[in-house]
């Protein structure tokens, strides 16, 4: 009976050690995430109208993409999806499947937005496409944010990131706006009351898996003719080394403003030997001039179309 525990024993720690992925480690023996990743994946954040499974195979696959390509272009947009966009293919699910939306929660794939944020929405894309100045027009258009903060998201412009990691820090560089994320490992929080738009990230391990909670989110400013609204946010994401090529990544955010429950995404980086070029974010210096231009134009297009 002694001899049969112990051969069950030695089976079952050899099966785990098999399903154990031989992953690059540190000095310190935790996972090693150096390197160049990836994440170019078609799949949207939010699944889109039309298809209510979590994943898609086949034909229903090949129209997902088709769908998604078409909504790439968005009404007025001259850009091509094969040209202009530089993504790798729809997130594998396996056993030949594809994800039909990085958020995992709630199951619906799609935002769970309170009605604060359902109604600023229209306001949102009034005023930007009204253009009456600089502050109306998105913070991406005016080169103040990017999607190298907490959470990390997935744009034609954010594809690539470099992390480099030491004991105490790692750092994310993602090429979207040369954005340089700092994330403290095992360090305390700075003090209260200094919020920031990258908020406060601060890294734990558990076994093998990062986890970093970022908080001190400042909070986005009411848009005009919108009343004041408070809003705290809070993200917490997890970097496991699964193989030594890939880090599956999950990130939960919390927002009392604008989301109703907390929403989970979850997606893949992959390793890759692309170098990172500098990337420079103008259109703040130099398009804001030609867009608040075009609407001034468009407006006087269209009241001369209004005259007798």
């Amino acid at each position: 009976m002694r001899l049969l525990a112990l051969a069950a024993l030695v089976g079952s720690c050899a099966s785990a050690h098999a399903q154990t992925p031989d992953i690059p480690r540190t000095a310190e023996g935790h996972p090693d995430f150096h390197g160049v990743w990836e994440s170019r994946w078609l799949t949207p954040l939010e699944r889109m109208d039309g298809t209510t499974e979590p994943t898609v195979s086949g034909d229903a696959a090949t129209a997902y993409v088709a769908a998604r390509n078409k909504s790439l272009q968005g009404e007025g947009v001259a850009l091509h999806p094969e040209v202009d966009f530089d993504f790798a293919g729809l997130l594998p699910a396996g056993d030949g499947a594809y994800r039909t939306s990085l958020i995992v929660e709630p199951d619906t794939g799609k935002r769970p937005q309170t009605q604060l944020a359902k109604d600023l929405g229209p306001t949102l894309r009034g005023i930007r496409k009204a253009a009456e100045n600089p502050e109306g027009l998105s913070n991406d258009e005016r080169c103040l944010s990017a999607n190298g903060r907490a959470p990390l998201g997935i744009s034609p412009g954010s594809m690539y990131r470099k992390i480099v990691q030491t004991t105490g820090h790692m750092m994310i560089y993602t090429d979207d706006q040369m954005v340089t994320r700092e994330i403290g490992i095992g360090a305390g929080p700075r003090p209260a009351g200094l919020p920031s738009p990258a908020g406060d990230s601060i890294a734990s391990w558990d076994g093998d898996t990062l986890v970093v909670m970022t908080d001190q989110i400042r909070s986005q400013l009411a848009p005009p003719g919108a009343p004041p609204f408070d809003q705290k946010r809070r993200v917490t994401e997890r970097f496991s080394l699964i193989a030594p090529n890939q880090i599956s990544f999950d990130y939960v955010l919390e927002d009392s403003a604008m989301l109703s429950a907390p929403m989970r995404v979850r997606y893949t980086l992959v390793r890759t030997n692309h170098t990172v070029l500098e990337s420079a974010c103008h259109e703040g210096n130099y398009s804001i001039l030609h867009m608040t231009l075009g609407a001034r134009l468009t407006e006087t297009t269209e009241t001369s179309k209004l005259k007798p």
